[in-house]
């Protein structure tokens, strides 16, 4: 593709390299790259300003590796394109999408602090019941269904919840050509701040809920909100679908701050003024028996998960396929079928003596608020609860999140998570503040073991934090790692034991 088809279809891009001269416009761009060391002959070189390193810097880097257009926020070299107040994350984001320039056709943003992974995967699920080819992107990586109705899960390079702009538009023009009609996808705050996702081809979105969390980034609650709201108010385009979960404060404020945009607007919660009403939740052994009323109607649905927050991702799908224009009835009586994500409410069972171990992605007080309520309606006997928090993370949610383990366990073990860069000692210790009695096992292996160890006859132990995730970051070593798997070889081996008894 020459440079000047690149830009001919944007205004941005076209004001921005008019000027350059007839052999750069004229000239084939074989990539395009914010890291120098991707840099080939026929590329272009973003040069970015990071949080600890300056894409300039490595300007003369590029131009080395074969770089024929450099672009950077400002600069004095005039063989360099500045772009002064445009930013060239965004820059960088029009362009990746002009090159990979095929999308699928209806596209879903899930924003909100809880619930994007798993209400990506119910749309999914929704979707492939209702015939279409879809798929789901984010924190699990991207899942789709072959043509023998399997899943496959292809992982992302990096661990992020809305990938980084070069493999997301990639992506989205793979699973086009895939022939993916319909994809789910995380946005996250820092996405979103950041222009991952301006140049997406959105066709609606969703506001899950919004509480504490990377307030390590954002600084404010204030910020956070207003990050996620871009999805809505300069992403989105006029007569897009949108759902939104009216029971949560930020979730009432965004429908009354864009309820008079040119929107397909279906509220969800319990509330009586939400367009999918929750007439009832009530929660069995490993089952949820859920009532909903749309349009004076009523639906009756019996969904295999645990938890009142896992309804309210199974409402989220169903109210956006509904803003879509789905028939209701088919939606409604889809939603039994769903099943949850990975690392989501994951359910094992210790055969041995009834007791249950879940496995959640939980890191964020809310979540682990409802996680553990949800146990406790239906936990018979003793609440374990095992987690840690994440280094070089939001400081300020650790106390707050061994108080909350404290008030709803009758054990809590404090282990690590990812500690990364800090020392592993201070985060369990900022935990403990709020948690004085846990007992403390800094080997997660250790930990997980010991806990189930103390599992008594229908107990409940929750395993929190790191959910699917199958390696743990300990300085700058990342070493494989699954909640789920060292849980299943633990009961395993209790097993084993019992037998030789």
């Amino acid at each position: 593709m020459l440079l000047k088809d690149l830009i001919s279809k944007n205004k941005i891009l076209f004001d921005l390299l008019k000027n350059v001269p007839d052999k750069i416009l004229n000239h084939n761009v074989n990539g395009i790259s914010e890291n120098s060391k991707n840099i080939k002959n026929d590329y272009i070189f973003v040069a970015i300003k990071g949080f600890q390193i300056n894409g300039s810097d490595f300007i003369n880097e590029a131009k080395k590796n074969g770089a024929f257009l450099v672009i950077t926020d400002k600069s004095e070299d005039k063989t360099v394109i500045s772009t002064n107040k445009i930013s060239t994350r965004l820059v960088y984001t029009i362009l990746l999408a002009s090159f990979y320039n095929k999308q699928p056709k209806e596209i879903i943003g899930v924003t909100g602090t809880n619930g994007k992974t798993s209400t990506v995967e119910f749309c999914r699920q929704l979707w492939v019941q209702a015939g279409w080819k879809a798929a789901s992107m984010g924190t699990l990586g991207i899942k789709i269904e072959n043509g023998l109705n399997k899943s496959f899960l292809k992982s992302p390079k990096q661990n992020l919840t809305t990938f980084d702009p070069d493999e997301l538009y990639k992506e989205l023009y793979l699973l086009e050509h895939q022939e993916i009609s319909h994809l789910a996808l995380e946005a996250s705050s820092h996405g979103l701040d950041q222009f991952r996702l301006d140049s997406v081809k959105f066709t609606g979105a969703i506001f899950t809920n919004l509480s504490h969390d990377h307030l390590d980034y954002h600084k404010n609650i204030e910020n956070y909100f207003h990050c996620k709201k871009r999805l809505f108010t300069e992403i989105l385009k006029n007569n897009s679908s949108v759902a939104i979960n009216i029971d949560d404060d930020f979730g009432k404020r965004l429908f009354n701050e864009i309820k008079n945009d040119k929107h397909i607007i279906v509220t969800f919660g319990k509330s009586s003024d939400a367009d999918v009403k929750i007439i009832s939740i009530k929660q069995n052994n490993q089952n949820i028996d859920l009532i909903l009323e749309y349009k004076n109607k009523i639906y009756n649905s019996t969904i295999g998960m645990i938890g009142e927050f896992q309804s309210y991702n199974v409402v989220a799908a169903a109210s956006i396929c509904i803003a879509l224009g789905i028939d209701a009835n088919l939606i409604f009586k889809s939603i039994s079928y769903l099943k949850p994500a990975r690392g989501r409410m994951e359910m094992i069972s210790s055969t041995h003596n009834n007791s249950m171990i879940i496995i959640d992605y939980a890191h964020t007080p809310e979540a682990l608020r409802y996680v553990l309520n949800s146990i406790r309606e239906i936990a018979k006997e003793k609440i374990i609860t095992l987690f840690g928090c994440g280094g070089d993370r939001d400081k300020e949610k650790r106390k707050t999140m061994g108080e909350l383990a404290k008030e709803f366990s009758d054990l809590v073990i404090v282990t690590d998570d990812n500690p990364r860069s800090e020392t592993p000692s201070n985060i369990r210790k900022d935990i403990i503040e709020g948690c004085p009695n846990a007992k403390e096992i800094p080997d997660r292996n250790k930990a997980i073991n010991y806990a189930i160890s103390k599992l008594q006859k229908n107990d409940f132990l929750l395993i929190a934090g790191k959910g699917h995730e199958i390696s743990q970051t300990i300085g700058m070593e990342t070493l494989p790692f699954d909640d789920y798997t060292v849980a299943k070889e633990s009961i395993k081996n209790i097993e084993k034991s019992k037998e030789a008894d």
